[in-house]
């Protein structure tokens, strides 16, 4: 009894022995593809690791078998490219075993070996099939393995995006189908990826991350709704196979208005000119769309002047409401009309005289910002013993629209002054230095003139400015200041009765 244990000891210690003489080496082997659709055919790549020991010189790879010890899939090595160093052999027929062995030193420990150019066929049964592989080291130290292999619908391919709408209203909500298919070019019924959502339009409503689900059977249809107007579309891609699908462009039509704005704003002209009014509709998601041809225009019944559409031409002096209306909407802003007069004609380079009596004093420079506007004080000095009758100020060197003087026109009495409030309002887009050229006119025609420098920078220097949306209001001011001052010469200063 004694000796039969000490028998079963030995044998279990040479046993043990064997094992740790055999594992000399570790290894691993993988395939891919490892996942394709029924009785198809694929390109397998396998590549063998040399993760610690001995050199690898033997590489065994079976194919799986069924019930009847049949090979499952179809091997064909007719375009195996065999790596420099190693040979290889099949047994069966059909291929059931394929041998690598090693000519030279084999995968040396940390290395690794490709081998491609095995096309397997895939059985017309789907199920999960297992590869048993072993590595034999230098040493004949052995180590195996299993690699498992899937067969059933063929893996993701592609996407398609259907019922996409050519054109839509923003904030309308569509829906659209996303179906999955298979390099077969057939629904993947199988599919449960995530897929997620992006789109052009930043304010799109998208729906969240989706994870197919088997009943799905790989089509899922999907809300979509576009904020933004223009042209609009939308991406799906699976967030693991990094596969996606941009759908068709979609043209997004502004919603509807919820408010209009007339352009330009607070305008200066001079009697005669033409003034082109715009008018842009907002909707709820911010977009702006032209309602120019479909808005009536209308201003006040003093102003005068005519309509052409959209584009009025000036008549009498003063500031007035213009008004623009689309549907029930309306939008306001003002126009300042200032008197024309025409300058006298001259030969070019000829300098027109003035009477020595009278002097016009404007500043040597402003200093306006782009975008802005400044005001300054210009005075017209009578140092006659005649009143100067109607004396306006005419200004050249700058488009007429960038200028508004106050009073338009003024009786400056003998021997005295008379001060003009000059408006300059410079475009947002303009830099530079402009020579601004001050013209005093009077029913004599011209008695005075003076030039001023305009600075475009981006510090002004002046105490005057007025904020763009307090502009309108100072002009009406400066219009009443100066009704109430006429009013008071007229009648306030008249000469007693003898």
């Amino acid at each position: 009894m004694k000796t039969a244990k000490i028998m079963t000891t030995a044998i279990l210690c040479i046993a043990i022995s064997a094992t740790l003489v055999l594992a000399t080496h570790t290894s691993t082997l993988s395939m891919s593809p490892n996942s394709w659709a029924k009785s198809t055919a694929k390109s397998v790549s396998i590549s063998v690791d040399n993760t610690g020991g001995d050199n690898i010189v033997k590489i065994e790879l079976v194919i799986p078998k069924d019930s009847n010890q049949n090979p499952i899939y179809s091997v064909d090595m007719s375009g195996i490219t065999t790596p420099q160093g190693w040979t290889f052999t099949t047994t069966g027929n059909p291929i059931n075993t394929i041998t690598w062995v090693a000519t030279g030193s084999g995968i040396a420990s940390g290395s690794s070996l490709n081998l491609f150019g095995i096309v397997a066929t895939s059985p017309e049964t789907s199920g999960n099939y297992q590869w048993s592989w072993t590595t034999t080291d230098s040493n004949k130290g052995t180590n195996s393995g299993i690699v498992t292999t899937s067969v059933g619908q063929a893996p993701l391919s592609y996407f398609t995006i259907s019922n996409v709408p050519s054109t839509t209203v923003a904030g309308n909500i569509f829906t659209i189908t996303v179906r999955a298919y298979g390099d077969d070019n057939l629904v993947k019924t199988d599919y449960t990826g995530t897929i997620s959502f992006s789109s052009t339009d930043s304010k799109a409503v998208l729906p969240v991350d989706y994870t197919f689900k088997a009943s799905d059977a790989g089509t899922k249809v999907f809300s979509i709704a576009y904020d933004s107007s223009g042209n609009q579309s939308f991406t799906v891609k699976d967030l693991t196979a990094g596969i996606s699908k941009t759908s068709t462009i979609t043209l997004v039509k502004p919603g509807p208005a919820i408010s209009i704005e007339i352009s330009p704003e607070d305008k200066a002209v001079y009697a005669g000119d033409k003034v082109e009014f715009k008018v842009l509709a907002k909707d709820n998601f911010g977009n702006t769309f032209d309602v120019t041809s479909l808005s009536k225009f209308n201003i006040e019944k003093n102003a005068g002047g005519s309509w052409n559409k959209n584009v009025y031409t000036a008549e009498k002096e003063g500031v007035w409401g213009v008004s623009a209306t689309y549907n029930d909407f309306i939008s306001l802003t003002t126009l300042a009309v200032g008197k024309a007069t025409a300058i006298p004609s001259g030969e070019v380079n000829v300098t027109p005289t003035v009477p020595e009596e009278v002097s016009l004093s404007a500043p040597e420079t402003i200093s306006i910002a782009p975008g802005s506007n400044d005001t300054m004080i210009v005075t017209v000095n009578n140092n006659e013993n005649t009143a100067l009758n109607s004396v306006e100020i005419n200004v050249e060197g700058v488009p007429s629209d960038w200028v508004i003087v106050y009073p338009p026109v003024n009786d400056v009495p003998a021997n005295s002054s008379k001060d003009y409030l000059v408006i300059v309002i410079v475009p947002a887009n303009e830099t530079g230095t402009k020579n601004i050229e001050f013209l005093a006119y009077s029913d004599q025609g011209l008695i005075a003139m003076s030039n001023t420098s305009l600075v475009i920078s981006t510090t002004p220097t002046s105490m005057f400015t007025f904020p763009k949306d307090v502009l309108q209001l100072g002009v009406v001011i400066i219009a009443v200041a100066a009704v109430i001052i006429i009013g008071w010469e007229l009648w306030f200063r008249k000469p007693k009765s003898k």
